[in-house]
């Protein structure tokens, strides 16, 4: 082997062992939620051989899905899991009582389950309602083909003759819906008490700790920019939380306010919460987007008193209280890059102080829960295509499967059809990620069961011997699964592999051919659904991901125009905060996206895609500042040749981001035009002006409003557009 492989060989392998450093990083909550997982798989487990129950693996593999952060929402879900099992087992009883003894129909029926399961799967917003129904219909309908061979070959059983562990018969047929139901209710609520049992976060709890992270987060940035904390590094929690927004914690609370009596009792008032550290969070982030070097005095003062605030907040959050305000200071100018975000923890202060008065949000805040329209169901769920083809190409793979292992009279792979059901999601890349953990994570679990049968268990006569190899993989794999997206599911598959292995009946395994056709099975899944998914209504991550950031690109432009507006339609505030959601909501996707992008090829074209998503990010804060700004600065307070080229620079941000999300979709547009031109005539217009306006405040916030509109032409022209195929409309350096 050449120098040059081995160097390739050497890099390739440090970044693998890189990656995996970074996916398998511990944490204190990574740990604990490990171990609830583990006890609660030691327990059913106890439970299955105690009593003899069937179905295992439905009792052991659903410990994964229903493990929550905090025990309020773990309640939500097993209860929507218990709903869901029970109208799949009663719908499959009325199956078996009307169509069983019909084999064509009973044969049509399963990709009719397997698309109503995979498309509920995508409408419903909270956990795998979709699969708790659509998987026992589609398991229902193949039990007459697989039962003699779910378990294995015959073998003596309590010393009798030789059978199959679960044989076929009519009774045994009739008690498959209640027997499939018994085994979801069993792992359903053993892992819902163990969460109640050690784990100690309800919702109330998370939402408290998110309003105090958020305050820490500002109180840390505000010191360090008043050099108070001068030598730490600039935090980057705070600007992704400016770019997440309230939707998470007001969705958090919307849900859990249903269940839990304390959140009921004062949801009003965590919501105001809510959204006021919200909008300090982005003041917060605008200051260090627009990165103040050396302050003055005055701005020092103000950043050190507003830093005080969020410290006060912070520590009264728990108690539901609001802080003490902020003590007024000596009027003296600020910087004007600061004088934007300044005002408006200006204001927020004032919204606290009305707020102790028992005085409502402004109507432009109240706007913000508004846009999360939705409960339990997608906006979307009857409009948007991609859920039913999506359901079709899964119930379409999953019938060819089972074409493929009935005619060769190979039942024993009949988890092919399983394996098509889990890996129908909404893209290429997110399809062939979950096929690729789905093999990895069965190889991995398929090696440690072997390992575990043939030299452990050999050696083990006690429950207490089976229970070390089986808890210490299921720490692996609910460890693994707790990790980031791009792993999580590997690790749900080596509890199942594993499992497979060694908890087939009602004690340890011993049979081998089963893990080879469990194998043979996946990879038949894998290849069919591939084939059905790249040649029936593909659609790639990167696809989606540029129609998303084309989406976000016309939001901004939208929101951009709004400070040139004369006569807005309906307050320019409340439509900058709707169309703030929206941003959030799609660059949330565009992250999520991401991953399963990494999957298909396009390296070059997918790390351009991700600078425009964090860039548009950046600009999304600065142009929320711009249209919070004439708050502060009324329209008819700048002379008239300032206002009209204000105007014109907006006019041509909008034009800019609308072109460039034409072309980022791949549609043809007009070149991006240039933006220095009207930002020079601005800064012209100002320089000739300023100094005739005879009132301090509104000449400060005149050059405040130049400072964002310099930003936000920085973040266009270099961010957005440079180092892309991107056509831009200015070959000129850009110099602030």
């Amino acid at each position: 082997m050449t120098t040059a492989a081995l160097s390739a060989v050497s890099s390739r392998t440090n970044q693998l062992l890189e990656f995996l450093r970074e996916e398998m990083a511990p944490t204190p909550e990574r740990w604990r939620q490990t171990l609830r997982i583990t006890l609660a798989c030691v327990i059913a487990s106890w439970a299955v051989m105690a009593f003899h129950l069937k179905f295992s693996l439905i009792v052991i593999i659903l410990m994964f899905f229903v493990t929550q952060r905090d025990t309020t929402t773990a309640s939500i879900v097993t209860c929507l899991g218990l709903i869901g099992a029970a109208v799949s087992c009663v719908v499959l009883s009325l199956t078996y009582m009307s169509v069983m003894d019909i084999p064509w129909l009973r044969v049509m029926l399963l990709p009719v389950f397997i698309a109503l399961g995979l498309f509920l799967n995508r409408i419903f917003t909270l956990g795998p309602i979709g699969s708790c129904i659509g998987i026992p219909l589609a398991l229902g309908m193949l039990m007459p083909d697989i039962v003699p061979f779910m378990d294995g070959p015959p073998r003596r059983f309590e010393g009798g003759p030789f059978r199959v562990p679960f044989f076929f018969s009519t009774e045994n047929l009739s008690r498959f819906p209640s027997a499939v139901w018994w085994a979801a209710a069993l792992g359903l609520l053993i892992s819902l008490g163990v969460q109640y049992l050690l784990n100690p976060n309800r919702a109330s709890s998370l939402l408290v700790r998110g309003l105090v992270s958020r305050l820490e987060a500002v109180e840390t940035a505000l010191l360090r920019l008043a050099d108070e904390n001068g030598r730490c590094a600039r935090p980057a929690t705070l600007t992704s939380l400016a770019l997440e927004g309230p939707a998470s914690q007001l969705a958090l609370l919307k849900l859990t306010s249903l269940v839990e009596p304390w959140l009921k009792e004062n949801k009003a008032h965590l919501s105001t919460q809510i959204l006021l550290v919200d909008q300090l969070v982005t003041a917060a982030s605008t200051l260090e987007q627009q990165e103040i070097k050396n302050p003055g005095e005055p701005t020092k003062i103000r950043l050190r008193r507003f830093a005080k605030f969020a410290a006060n907040w912070r520590s009264v959050v728990p108690e539901l209280r609001w802080p003490e305000l902020p003590g007024p200071v000596p009027a003296s100018p600020v910087d004007p890059h600061a004088a934007p975000a300044l005002e408006q923890m200006e204001r927020v202060a004032d919204l606290v102080s009305a707020a102790k008065s028992g005085q409502p949000l402004p109507e432009e805040l109240m706007a913000i829960p508004g846009a999360l329209r939705g409960g339990f169901i997608a906006n979307d769920a009857f409009k948007n295509p991609d859920y039913l083809h999506s359901a079709i190409k899964g119930a379409l793979a999953g019938l060819i499967c089972y074409l493929i292992f009935t005619l060769t009279n190979y039942q024993e792979i009949f988890t092919s059809v399983i394996t098509c059901i889990v890996c129908s999601l909404s893209t290429v890349g997110a399809s062939f990620q979950k096929g690729t953990l789905r093999f990895c994570g069965s190889a991995i679990g398929v090696l440690l069961g072997l390992v575990t049968l043939m030299y452990i268990f050999p050696h083990v006569d006690s429950i207490v011997g089976f229970w070390v190899p089986f808890a210490a993989v299921t720490a692996l794999a609910a460890y693994v699964t707790l990790g980031s997206p791009v792993i999580s599911y590997g690790g749900y598959q080596i509890g199942l592999a594993f499992y497979k292995c060694t908890l087939q009946s009602y004690g340890p395994y011993t049979e081998l051919t089963i893990v080879r056709d469990r194998l043979i099975g996946i990879a038949l899944g894998l290849v069919v659904f591939e084939f059905i998914n790249t040649h029936l209504w593909p659609v790639k991550a990167t696809d989606t991901i540029r129609a998303r950031l084309g989406s976000t690109l016309r939001a901004l432009a939208e929101m951009a125009t709004l400070p040139a507006k004369a006569e807005p339609t309906k307050p320019p505030l409340r439509t900058a905060n709707e169309l703030r959601m929206k941003v959030n909501q799609d660059l949330a996707l565009v992250h999520q996206l991401s991953v399963s992008a990494r999957f298909e090829p396009g390296a070059a074209a997918r790390r351009e895609l991700e600078n425009l998503s964090a860039n548009a990010g950046k600009l999304l804060v600065l142009l929320l500042a711009m249209a919070q700004h004439p708050a502060d600065l009324p329209p008819q307070n700048p002379p008239e040749p300032v206002r009209q080229a204000r105007s014109r620079l907006s006019i041509a941000i909008a034009l800019f981001l609308k072109n460039l999300g034409e072309q980022t979709e791949g549609r043809a547009a007009a070149v991006l035009p240039d933006l220095l031109a009207p930002l020079r005539e601005l800064e012209h217009a100002v320089a000739m002006h300023v100094s005739s306006i005879s009132d301090a405040n509104v000449a400060l916030h005149i050059q405040a409003r130049l400072g964002l509109c310099r930003q936000a032409v920085l973040v266009a022209e270099q961010g957005l557009c440079t180092g892309s195929e991107l056509s831009c409309g200015s070959s000129e350096p850009f110099r602030v």
